[in-house]
């Protein structure tokens, strides 16, 4: 499938990607003046609990401080891409859930969750999520929060095994506060819960990955050594063979797809779709950054700590 359009739309018949990128830049100037103005609460935009029946649902978490750049404009700006060929993964019936993760220490916003849904609610959903663009400066965001909620806030009744990608390039803080468990969700903890507990929970239900962006707010570099101790600290959450390592935010949905074909058992489909339709380069990038994924040698998985996987088909 081509970023051309040389597809089957279905709704999103008429979308262009250059304008639907510059009308959610606009949104994003906005967004969080506007919430502050409208008077929008810490959980107005947190579902007490979300319900899906879709067989093959899909989370996608994006970290939306500052250092993430256009990040989050760039998913947006693919969305029919994202849904149309993510469908061609996970059926007809997949549903996606967009949450956005701050830092519960400092922010106004720290945590945001939206329904699954699918179609041209996709934008709707995306759109209604506040970009507020700060972090606490720790080099920690709260992805802790976002994985509890998930693990224990979420029905899929139906589904054969949700895929969890978390999106960012901070690290994460080593246990949950329960005063702002308690807060954000109404969830009362007896103490601190280790986040190394919050995740293990999290993957009983969903195989879970990371798309890690290098740390601050330019490119970044892999060899940075505050990345490099983010991307080890995941390491031991996830498994290094959970992490893929993307240097520019162009090629998120690649990623997000070379996972999907993890997950399915389609990779060769997926090296196939990615270089009939790319650049020689940007397939380099995507492949590169997929290696961890897809071809990482046994004894360096065991080594770091191994995520749990599944075969869907």
């Amino acid at each position: 499938m081509s970023e051309a359009g040389n597809y089957d739309p279905g709704p999103w018949r008429g979308h262009d990607f250059k304008d639907a990128r510059k009308a959610y830049d606009a949104h994003v100037g906005r967004s969080y003046s506007d919430a502050l103005t409208t008077g929008k609460t810490k959980t107005d935009l947190l579902e007490p609990s979300l319900r899906t029946e879709s067989t093959n649902p899909l989370t996608i978490i994006c970290d939306v401080t500052g250092s993430m750049g256009d990040w989050p404009a760039v998913m947006f700006s693919k969305l029919p891409y994202l849904e149309i060929e993510g469908k061609e993964y996970l059926g007809k019936d997949m549903e996606i859930s967009f949450a956005a993760v701050g830092d519960a220490y400092s922010d106004n916003y720290p945590l945001q969750v939206r329904k699954f849904t699918s179609g041209k609610n996709l934008e709707k959903t995306l759109k209604e999520l506040i970009i507020e663009g700060n972090g606490g400066g720790q080099q920690c965001e709260s992805y802790d929060l976002a994985a509890l909620y998930y693990a224990r806030q979420v029905e899929m009744p139906n589904a054969v095994k949700p895929i969890t990608i978390f999106i960012g390039d901070e690290g994460l803080y080593d246990f949950v506060n329960p005063d702002q468990a308690k807060t954000l969700m109404g969830m009362s903890l007896e103490g601190k819960l280790s986040t190394t507990a919050v995740f293990e929970e999290l993957k009983r239900k969903s195989a879970v990955y990371l798309i890690s962006k290098p740390y601050g707010s330019g490119s970044g570099s892999d060899s940075d050594p505050t990345t490099q101790r983010i991307q080890a600290q995941w390491a031991s959450y996830l498994g290094a063979d959970h992490i893929a390592m993307l240097p520019e935010a162009a090629r998120v949905v690649d990623v997000i797809f070379g996972i999907l074909a993890k997950e399915t058992s389609r990779i060769d489909y997926f090296k196939k779709e990615l270089k009939e339709r790319q650049k020689p380069e940007q397939v380099k990038t995507v492949l590169k950054t997929l290696h961890t994924i897809h071809d990482l040698p046994e004894k360096t998985v065991k080594k770091l700590g191994k995520g749990k996987s599944v075969l869907r088909r």
